[in-house]
């Protein structure tokens, strides 16, 4: 196996009588997945060190919302709706609405970085919640991405909008062979509404990580303009 120093030395080689077009074009052919990867990380990076720097420190709600170009974020009217029904303090902590997400889970993926976003998120326990239409929330929730809406921690959620969760079977047997619930079911809220923002229908999952069970079910109250 090549050290490092070597495989520098190796490709020098390789790239001396190139153009400077023939040597981007190999860079891009060979490398192109390396380069989208390492400008994720750095991308990943900035944006958490530029929360650090000049965020509150606490999170008071956390939402992705993919494969939409509505307006919900922070200063559009259905943030503000949310911000104000939920009561919340923003010079005591954030919230966050993220729409910047483009990503189909329930296809191709491979070198997405709105895709490697989203897991990276989920997996470290940020947002709160993510909404997609349905195929691409069963896919992650295949995955144990998504909380399962039956476990003991989610009675409350249960008991509120049991009736619209939709089932995954997980991809792990030893955890479940029968389907799960990983999925809220949005349709007749303001989002495939007032919004426009999935005229296809909509499902909010769960984070499997998230300590903002109670929130969610506030977010949701919201979207189903209900009484607490």
């Amino acid at each position: 196996m090549r050290s490092l120093p070597q495989w520098f030395r190796d490709e020098r080689v390789k790239l001396k009588g190139y153009s400077l077009r023939g040597k981007l074009k190999y860079i891009w052919q060979y490398y192109r997945l390396w380069i989208i990867g390492i400008g994720f990380v750095v991308g990943f990076i900035t944006y958490a060190l530029w929360n650090y720097v000049t965020v509150p420190g606490d999170i008071h709600f956390y939402a992705i919302f993919s494969n939409t170009y509505a307006q919900l974020g922070q200063g559009s009217d259905f943030y503000n709706g949310f911000v104000e029904a939920a009561g919340y303090d923003l010079s005591a902590g954030v919230v966050e609405i993220d729409c910047a997400s483009y990503c189909k889970p329930s296809g191709r993926v491979t070198g997405n970085t709105y895709y490697e976003k989203l897991i990276s998120m989920l997996d470290a326990g940020v947002d709160d919640i993510w909404v997609a239409e349905a195929e691409d929330i069963i896919a992650v929730g295949e995955g144990g991405r998504l909380m399962d809406l039956n476990g003991e921690g989610a009675a409350a959620l249960k008991e509120r909008y049991g009736d619209r969760f939709i089932y995954c079977t997980p991809l792990d047997e030893s955890y479940s062979d029968q389907p799960v619930p990983v999925g809220i079911d949005l349709s007749g809220t303001t989002l495939t509404g007032e919004y426009s923002a999935y005229p296809n229908g909509a499902v909010l999952g769960v984070n499997a990580y998230t300590k903002r069970l109670d929130q969610v079910i506030v977010f949701l109250d919201y979207l189903f303009a209900r009484e607490g």
